[in-house]
């Protein structure tokens, strides 16, 4: 038996296994390269899209069933293929997400509004409050009039985005409740001016249930590695969770072991401990 062969990594990407602004460094490429070696498979979690997390994963072989949206979609990145989507619901109330949508325009005229699609980022709010993010991204996003995405029938939302100011951001948490969208949604900070929101129930570690029911993997124990509160289920739901040294203090708390800072290579650092980490 090969020493990783009951085992799946599940990773964060940025602050995780990836630096702010950088990429997956040559030592953690190796590392990963190792353990699929061994017997193990890797996969990661993460609130981008397939497209944009291939531009930042530079030749990583990912064979694990991958989490994308914050866990709105499960992904088979071999074959290209979409496995599961848990889009927005609107408790039959079919337009309540676009007229929320409109409500946020009108009341944060400076955010930065996003409307995730299974194939699309759609941008709805004035292009000069664009995230200074966007350019540097991997992947398509266009400029659309909230009307052509209005009919979520036809093109279901998997996940509302809205970047601004943190005293903006307190103030649509107030908004969403009022509204009833708080109440059919998981909400959440992944950055301090980035607040997301995804169908009720749903979370990185929410598709654990589906891997886990997939024959292939249904003895597998789950590594997951993370750094900020948008990944608090995901380490909650593996069989073994670690954090980032560099992660929120509230993550630390929950997590199983504390590893490395991201910029350390925390997938060497798993490896060189894996006996240690695994004996329980």
């Amino acid at each position: 038996m090969k020493p990783y062969e009951s085992y799946m990594i599940i990773s964060d990407l940025d602050g995780t296994i990836i630096p702010h602004g950088g990429c997956v460094s040559e030592a953690n490429k190796q590392a990963i390269e190792s353990f699929l070696a061994g017997g193990g498979h890797f996969g990661i979690a993460t609130g981008r899209t397939p497209e944009a997390a291939a531009g930042y994963l530079g030749g990583v072989a990912i064979t694990a069933p991958s989490v994308f949206f914050n866990g709105s979609m499960l992904y088979d990145w071999q074959h290209e293929r979409v496995l599961v989507t848990k889009p927005l619901t609107a408790q039959g109330e079919p337009d309540l997400w676009p007229r929320f949508a409109a409500l946020c325009l009108e009341r944060f005229p400076k955010a930065c509004i996003e409307v995730y699609t299974q194939d699309d980022c759609h941008i709805i709010s004035n292009p000069a409050n664009d995230d200074p993010r966007l350019p540097h991204e991997h992947y398509r996003y266009c400029h659309s009039d909230l009307a052509a995405v209005a009919d979520v029938g036809k093109t279901p939302w998997l996940k509302f985005f809205v970047c601004a100011d943190p005293a903006d951001l307190c103030e649509l948490e107030r908004e969403a409740e009022a509204f009833g969208t708080a109440a059919c949604s998981h909400h959440f900070y992944s950055e301090a001016n980035y607040h997301e929101f995804v169908a009720k129930g749903v979370s990185k570690g929410s598709m654990f249930e589906a891997i886990r029911q997939m024959p292939e993997f249904s003895q597998t124990k789950i590594i997951a590695l993370g750094d900020y509160l948008n990944d608090r289920e995901l380490l909650e739901a593996a069989d073994i969770g670690i954090a980032s040294g560099n992660a929120h203090d509230e993550l630390k708390a929950l997590a199983d072991f504390t590893g490395c800072r991201a910029e350390d290579d925390l997938i060497v650092w798993l490896l060189e401990r894996f006996e240690c980490l695994t004996a329980k």
